[in-house]
């Protein structure tokens, strides 16, 4: 479904949205820790998602979108080798200018257009991990599951006389599946760093006089990680 909002309440939904999610996190966090056989493990962490530019009359390389999220596992069995369950939110908050081949208008030919392109994205994931404890300092894992996406994307042209390019502002929700893989460096019980890359695909797709962006692809991320 698409619905046209102002920038600004587009942003301010977005924040509402992050802190809420948040808030439901902590309980589910409280949950896992008390199922779980052992300390759960959780991430805060600060990355980019990198989403493929197919049209060519955009100028520039693939959307580079920079991520934060929280997550956290939570170990129901195992030895060396544990097996659990992980969730947690991925958001983006992003905006760059691109420039866009266009029509000039009735007298023919193309011109270069300079459009704004500003993006929330949010997804929250739920879904199974294994985790492998080479010792109480160095732990890898990998993880994979389902997903629920949101994501409002806006374009902006600045002034121009073509009339092929025009604002817009799209809302989508959509599903989605994805896979991850990190390793977390404990420099105490409790606090260390984390490192990973996580794919995604997903249902949902932004269409303008831009073209299409689908929103799928590669990210990476670094942060911390700590038990509890």
């Amino acid at each position: 479904m698409s619905v046209i909002l102002n920038a600004n309440l587009n942003i301010n939904l977005g924040i509402v949205l992050i802190i809420c999610t948040s808030m439901c996190l902590v309980p589910v966090g409280k949950v896992l820790s008390q199922e779980a056989i052992e300390p759960v493990t959780g991430h805060a962490f600060y990355g980019k998602m990198i989403i493929q530019n197919n049209n060519s009359d955009i100028e520039g390389n693939d959307f580079d979108i920079k991520i934060f999220g929280v997550d956290a596992q939570g170990p129901f069995g195992g030895g060396l080798l544990k097996y659990g369950i992980e969730t947690g939110a991925v958001f983006s908050i992003d905006s760059n200018v691109r420039r866009f081949h266009a029509s000039s208008g009735s007298s023919g030919g193309t011109a270069a257009v300079s459009v704004d392109v500003d993006s929330f994205m949010m997804d929250y994931f739920f879904g199974g991990y294994l985790g492998l404890e080479l010792s109480r300092w160095l732990r890898l894992y990998v993880g994979s599951g389902p997903l629920f996406i949101l994501g409002i994307w806006e374009t902006e042209p600045k002034e121009s006389d073509s009339e092929e390019v025009t604002s817009g502002s799209e809302i989508e929700f959509g599903v989605g599946l994805y896979a991850r893989a990190g390793i977390d460096v404990f420099f105490s019980e409790q606090f260390g760093l984390n490192f990973g890359v996580r794919i995604n695909e997903t249902t949902i797709s932004f269409e303008d006089k831009t073209g299409e962006v689908d929103i799928e692809g590669l990210q990476y991320y670094f942060g911390i990680a700590f038990r509890f």
